[in-house]
């Protein structure tokens, strides 16, 4: 074990500088890591955003076309059959109005 009084006043100051020193890089260290990795989160965030917007908005232009199809087919189905699809849509309604109030208890 070294004793500490055979240091020379010289000695501690060199390693008093050299502990500075150390931390102040380390410190910097630090702070270059912490605003590298607020970077790439960044740039993360903006690619995801990018990429949710555009897959919305494929898929807002795929739902309206399949929406408006299947409105056409629909509304031709009702013309032929108004009374099947009154029926049905009874049925479906009474149905899920059961499954609700089953569930609510």
């Amino acid at each position: 074990m070294t004793d500490i009084a055979s240091f020379t006043p010289s000695d501690l100051k060199t390693a008093m500088d050299g502990v500075a020193t150390t931390t102040a890089e380390k410190t910097q260290h630090a702070k270059d890591a912490a605003l590298k990795a607020v970077k790439a989160a960044r740039e993360t965030a903006s690619e995801v955003a990018e990429q949710t917007r555009t897959f919305a908005a494929e898929k807002a232009r795929v739902g309206a076309a399949w929406t408006t199809e299947k409105a056409k087919v629909a509304h031709h189905v009702a013309e032929e059959h108004p009374m099947g699809v009154a029926l049905g849509a009874f049925a479906i309604g009474l149905g899920l109005g059961f499954l609700i109030s089953r569930s609510s208890r």
